[in-house]
């Protein structure tokens, strides 16, 4: 199994087939908070779904195409959230998404789980930006990218489509530069 250290309280897993039924109890657990900023989660979580969101990903995986990952907890026993990057190999970009269960919000976790992947596809696969796409009016996600170093680059006005309305979209990036600039000090992530 896959797994990238962030640090003595966290672990980034590989999202696997076996892990299905605890996302899809925590997808259910934080249903109706996601639905608010991901189109995705106005369709509640099924076992199907997740196994299938979880193969496609893994064979994404596979061709270098994403980073799926759960945030987990207790030495990757207790998961919390999801930290994932989809990749563009064409044009040496990712672009990260991240989520976390309703309890643990607040604790600095997301930001640490996002820093240590992005840090790590830096400087393991090379990509040479990675960009973030928010809601504008998710003012935590906008402010977790603003602490990890990201540029506001503007407004993508209606882009995020909901089943009944669409969302502006504040549309983030970094530099492989930038982010060597503001965390040269970092010690990178180990990955197992």
């Amino acid at each position: 199994m896959f797994q990238l250290v962030v640090d003595d309280e966290i672990a980034l897993v590989l999202a696997e087939e076996r892990h299905a039924q605890a996302m899809t109890d925590l997808i259910a657990r934080n249903q109706d908070r996601l639905a608010r900023w991901e189109p995705w989660a106005e369709q509640r979580a099924t076992m199907e779904s997740t196994r299938a969101y979880i193969r496609a990903a893994l064979e994404d995986f596979v061709r270098g195409r994403q980073i799926s990952t759960i945030i987990a907890l207790e030495r990757g026993r207790r998961f919390v959230g999801r930290c994932g990057i989809r990749i563009n190999p064409y044009t040496g970009s990712g672009d990260i998404g991240y989520w976390i269960d309703a309890d643990y919000e607040g604790h600095g976790i997301t930001s640490r789980s996002a820093r240590a992947l992005v840090t790590t596809v830096f400087a393991e696969l090379g990509l040479a930006r990675v960009e973030l796409r928010t809601s504008v009016a998710n003012t935590r996600s906008r402010a977790l990218a603003e602490r990890l170093g990201f540029g506001l680059e503007g407004v993508l006005h209606g882009a995020l489509q909901f089943a009944h309305r669409a969302d502006d979209v504040a549309f983030y990036s970094i530099t492989a530069s930038e982010w060597s600039s503001r965390y040269a000090a970092v010690t990178l992530p180990r990955s197992r």
